[in-house]
């Protein structure tokens, strides 16, 4: 028996050791797992950055004495008056209107001693303060694409500065010290008194719009096609570029990814439209907010692959336009994109952009540049006045600018820009052609 007793206690002893010894493996065993590779952000320069003072110009200003409107769309005499107006403190804002009729946006426009910065959308009041100084205890959250600068003639008096929404009515008011009256007045009032002259048409718009009356000298170009390929925008647009899928053909490429984005490439309209679904959303933008953010992301991957510009807004639909400029005109195309087109987005409390379209292609190299004479303004607004089934009062804006075209001598290499007038009806840029106009040569010479 007590041979018995004395192996139950080895036996006892090596489970109590073998146990011990598995506990100890427990504890210490690491298990191996397969490293999961992952594709870092590739940092992307389509273009250059920008600021928001660079993307957001006047596209016309105009100064009314009291015999003549005279005005400017040139670059060098636009940033002028914007030189002198930063050295100035704005201060004193305040509500002077919500809903103004039009009887008295154009008292407060069109009287002389002024002068009109016209803006081509609008611009929301907190991004115009990171451009002027602007001295209040708050900002509005307002908008507005006409400045007015009332100059007056007494030396003594500040003078006033006017922000009104010509959509909706709304009249801010700002005061100027009026040291500040004899710099702007020797600078820029009276140089500007021999600008072009530009006229309207009362019959043309509910607000009237002015027009440079003589006929306009500009250039022509030809352009050769250099595009951006398609993988830089990937790189640039998805999050992990690495596990980007490509499908499609070399005319209509997509690529997409786990989160569901994806981008096309549409080689007719020589445009790429990028798409996250998960950040579409119904609720409205700030319009400050919109601006910002949306900088922001084109400075993410450098995307101001020319000179585009801020140009239009819908903040209840969270879109923004920024459209290409060439010798400070727009440019618009029947056929091929010309704008940064975004809507803004959320997606699990982080906004984020929903759509982004754009062109491709850049413009860099010149194959051939020329001189032409567009038709007056004066010829712009007798065909105007003469369209059938254009209701005259609906249009808002008339403006010289360019046509972009595949070239037709040569559409497989060359892209072709000449000049053309244009007018905004509803939204929607429409061409005057040449017959129009009244049969004028508009192109190569």
């Amino acid at each position: 028996m007590k041979y018995i007793e004395y192996i139950k206690s080895i036996a006892l002893f090596l489970l109590i050791a073998l146990s011990l010894f598995l506990t100890f493996i427990i504890w210490t065993f690491t298990p191996g797992f397969d490293r999961i590779e992952t594709t870092p952000a590739i940092e992307v320069a389509l273009g250059k950055t920008k600021t928001v003072e660079e993307v957001i110009q006047p596209s016309k200003v105009l100064y009314h004495y009291n015999d003549v409107v005279t005005g400017t769309t040139e670059k060098e005499q636009v940033d002028l008056l914007l030189e002198v107006m930063k050295q100035w403190q704005i201060r004193d804002v305040l509500s002077l209107a919500e809903e103004a009729p039009m009887n008295v946006l154009k008292s407060y426009m069109h009287e002389p001693n002024r002068a009109v910065l016209y803006f081509p959308g609008p611009v929301p009041f907190p991004v115009f303060d990171t451009i002027m100084e602007v001295s209040a205890d708050s900002i509005p959250e307002a908008s507005f694409d006409r400045l007015v600068i009332e100059w007056g003639e007494t030396e003594n008096t500040d003078f006033t500065l006017y922000f009104i929404n010509t959509r909706t009515g709304r009249v801010l008011q700002a005061n100027v010290s009026a040291s500040e009256l004899e710099q702007f007045q020797s600078r820029v009032v009276e140089p500007a008194f021999n600008y072009e002259t530009f006229i309207t048409n009362e019959d043309i718009s509910a607000l009237p719009i002015y027009v440079q009356e003589n006929a306009l000298e500009m250039n022509t170009y030809r352009y050769l096609q250099e595009d951006i390929v398609s993988q830089k925008f990937v790189d640039g647009l998805f999050e992990n570029p690495g596990r980007v899928q490509s499908t499609g053909d070399l005319a209509n490429e997509e690529y997409s990814d786990e989160s569901d984005a994806l981008m096309s490439v549409d080689s007719s309209h020589k445009s790429i439209n990028y798409v996250q679904p998960k950040a579409e959303t119904q609720d409205p933008a700030i319009p400050s907010e919109l601006l910002f953010e949306t900088v922001d992301f084109i400075n993410g991957h450098s995307g101001w692959t020319n000179d585009y510009r801020y140009f239009a807004m819908s903040p209840l639909n969270q879109q923004i336009e920024y459209r290409l400029y060439l010798d400070n005109m727009p440019v618009f195309s029947p056929t091929l994109s010309t704008e940064l087109e975004l809507v803004w987005g959320i997606d699990a409390e982080m906004e984020q952009v929903f759509r982004y379209k754009r062109p491709f292609y850049v413009l860099e190299s010149w194959a051939e540049t020329g001189a032409t004479t567009l038709p007056s303004g004066k010829a712009a607004l007798h065909a105007i006045s003469h369209l059938k089934e254009q209701d005259l009062k609906k249009i808002t804006d008339i403006l010289p600018g360019y046509e972009l075209t595949l070239d037709d001598k040569d559409p497989a290499r060359l892209l072709s820009l000449q000049p053309a007038w244009y007018f905004k009806s509803e939204g929607v840029w429409t061409r005057l052609t040449k017959e129009e106009l009244g049969g004028g040569q508009v192109g190569l010479e």
